[in-house]
Order: structure tokens, then sequence, then C-alpha cells
């Protein structure tokens, strides 16, 4: 009982922090927040922080882990593997939805000047498009390489390609860019 209450308390702490953060960046850049700024605003102890967190860039990491692990987890919930093409689409409209609503955090991604951020988020991301291309095969998916190929290959495609719009000012809305990626995708069905 009491290693439950730790796991609330933990997660209620982590979720103050996290709100902490956003509430931060709507104000000023990543580069500008500090520990104490987080602390502070999420009223909780600098010390708490760093019994989980070893700096603000770790921090960080985390919140788009779970945020990333919380989008996959509700793809595979809503998944529809009879039908691949609507599949992908399903899945590419996730994705720039996922995008659009945490660009903040994912152009923090890919302009930190700490190159184990972005490695980490590419790390999940291959991690849970595996598990979903695994969980597609399962349900009699076929693929023309194996999957683990497949999710590193999609992964570097859309890793790059995400950190690409979120520089540049393309002029590409979340819609285009899912029409673009699903022709990319799709291009061989037809």
């Amino acid at each position: 009982m009491s290693e439950k209450k730790e796991d609330l308390r933990i997660r209620r702490t982590h979720k103050l922090l996290r709100d902490a953060m956003f509430e931060l960046l709507e104000k000023q850049s990543f580069d500008e927040i500090s520990v104490v700024n987080i602390c502070d605003t999420a009223m909780v102890h600098r010390a708490t922080f760093y019994k989980h967190f070893q700096d603000k860039y770790e921090f960080m990491e985390y919140v788009a882990k779970e945020k990333l692990r919380e989008f996959y987890k509700q793809s595979k919930i809503y998944a529809d593997f009879s039908d691949k093409e609507n599949l992908y689409r399903a899945m590419i409209s996730n994705i720039m939805e996922f995008i659009e609503e945490n660009k903040q955090m994912l152009r923090i991604a890919s302009n930190s000047s700490n190159s184990n951020f972005f490695d980490s988020l590419n790390k999940t991301i291959y991690e849970e498009l595996l598990d979903f291309l695994t969980s597609s095969q399962a349900n009699g998916e076929t693929y023309k390489a194996p999957v683990e190929v497949f999710a590193m290959f999609l992964t570097g495609g859309l890793t790059s390609l995400i950190r690409w719009w979120l520089a540049t000012d393309t002029g590409y809305t979340k819609e285009d860019m899912a029409k673009h990626i699903e022709c990319m995708l799709l291009s061989s069905e037809k």
C-alpha cells in the first residue's frame, strides 16, 4: 500500500513539474528557464526535483518520452489492423496532431544543445513504432523488410522531416504534411 501511495506522489510531482514547465514556456524560451523557475512555479522543492532528474534536459527528455508513450498507447487502442491503408492514414494523422500539440517541446528537442535529448527521443519513437508494427504484424500485416528495419527507417525519415518542418517556414500545414507523408508511405500501394 505504501508503494502505491509513493507512486501517486511521484506521478503528482512529475505532473506539477511538467505543467510548470509548459506554463513557463509560454512566456520564455527553454534556455532562459532554470530548475529554480520550474520548482518555484510547480511549488516543488529543488531537492525533490533533483531526486528525480539530473537537470532540466533530462526532465524534458522524460516529458517527451511520456507524451510519446501515451500517444502510441492511445493509437494502438483505436488502431484498425484489418485495413492497412486506413491504419497508415490514421497513424499519420495522429502523428501530425501530436506534433501540432507539442510543437514547442519538439522545437526544444531539435534545437537543444544537449544531443542526448533528441537521441533519446529518437530511441523512444523507434521503440514505440516497433511495438506498433509488431502488433500490426501479429494482426496479419506483412512487411517486405523485418519490422525492426522498417521501424528504424520510419523513425529516421519522420524525425528528419519533423525537424525540418519545425525549423523552416515552409508554409505547409499539418494537413499538407500528413498528405505528403501518406503519399510517400502508400505510394507503392497504388
